[in-house]
Order: structure tokens, then sequence, then C-alpha cells
């Protein structure tokens, strides 16, 4: 008789699990569109400055919260990222029809486990009539500034219908932002001609390009 797996001996055999946690940044741009801050800096930034910075909200609510004050805006702000297996992170750098941020292959890897310990969580996809119970728990907690924390739960809710779905990003996020240290990077990404300037510059986090296949990536991760 076969002995069941442990929890921990399941998700090392399930190839679409992966402990990891990704955040991929993208060029920062003006309201025509241009280019402020190319991806490369907006990653070097960040490093200097050892904190992922909530600017902005994506959740249900966003047609709401556009025309409340700047403070309820900040309590829905969060740092995004994306549970996909890191040989796959390449496929979320493609453009697709309808989704108007693009990534750039520059980013931060972390353990799954820590981020869920600093107030990760996992997005919440609902589709159909399932959002409107929370639409009325989002304007009943307006009225007292969202002082019981319901910012928390409701800046993590998105729409997974037809008009628009991307839960196949397996988003996690933290709302605010996140100061880390540097040794709670497990990795860096960045394009692979990059690699030396990012790991002089920052070491000892170990730099892979995220347009790598897995036998690269594996090779690079068991030299660190």
């Amino acid at each position: 008789m076969v002995e069941p797996l442990t929890g921990e001996e399941f998700l090392d055999k399930k190839r679409d699990y992966s402990p990891l946690l990704v955040h991929l940044t993208k060029d920062y741009l003006d309201g025509d569109g241009n280019i402020v801050l190319p991806a490369k800096s907006v990653l070097d930034m960040i490093l200097s400055e050892t904190e992922l910075k909530a600017f902005n909200y994506f959740c249900i609510f966003k047609d709401g919260l556009d025309s409340l004050d700047v403070a309820i805006k900040n309590k829905f702000r969060v740092v995004c990222f994306t549970e996909t297996p890191i040989d796959q992170i390449d496929m979320l750098l493609y453009e697709v029809r309808g989704k108007k941020l693009k990534h750039a292959p520059y980013g931060l890897v972390f353990k799954k486990e820590d981020i869920r310990k600093k107030g990760g969580n996992p997005v919440f996809y609902l589709a159909g009539n399932l959002s409107l119970p929370l639409w009325k728990l989002f304007n009943n907690a307006g009225e007292t500034q969202y002082s019981e924390g319901e910012n928390k739960v409701l800046a993590l809710v998105n729409k997974c219908d037809d008009s628009i779905d991307f839960h196949w990003e397996r988003e996690w996020r933290i709302v605010g932002s996140l100061k880390f240290e540097i040794a709670d990077i497990y990795c860096g990404l960045c394009p692979g001609e990059e690699i030396s300037y990012f790991e002089g510059k920052y070491p000892p986090i170990v730099f892979i390009s995220p347009r790598w296949g897995i036998g690269k990536i594996l090779d690079k991760l068991v030299r660190r």
C-alpha cells in the first residue's frame, strides 16, 4: 500500500504550483503615454530603497474610488505579485488585447510563505452578480472610512467575466507598500545582457532572465 503524501510532498510534485511569488516592473508613463522612468530604472529604485511602493488600486471598486478623497484611495493601493511558475513568467510579458498594463522583463522573486507572513493574499476573482453584495459592503464601509479594515479584503477583489478576465495571472496582493531586506529576495529578474550590471550593483542577489528555459534557470539557481 502506497503511503499518502504529506502536503509538502504533494506540492513538490504538482508542476503547476510555485512556492514563489514574482513582482514584475513596468515602464512608468506620463498621461500621454510617454516613458518617464523605464522599467530598468524602476527596478533600480526598488532595490536602492528596498521597498515595493503601492501606487495604484486595481479592484472592482475602481470606478467608485476614482471620485473619493486621496486618503481613501490610499487604503486600496496595493503591491502585486504573480504565482505563475518561474519558468513561465515570460508568458506575462506578451501584450494581451484589452490589458492596459504591460510588464517588462525586470522584477523580483520572493518566497510565497514570506509574502504571506507580510500580509499577502491571493486575489479573489468574482463572476456575474457575486460582486453585488460586495459593492454594498464597499458603500456601507465607506460611511465609516473603512475603519474596520474592510478595505484589506475589498482591495483584493477582481472581476472575472466576459468584459474582463485576467485570472490566469494568478495574482497575489499586499495592501499598502512593502518594505523588505535584500536577504528576503529569492532572485532577481532582468534581460540576460543586464545580469552583470544588477549582480555587480546588488550582491548577493542572483539574477536570471525570464526569457530563459527551465534548464538554464535551474542551473543558475543551483549554483546560487
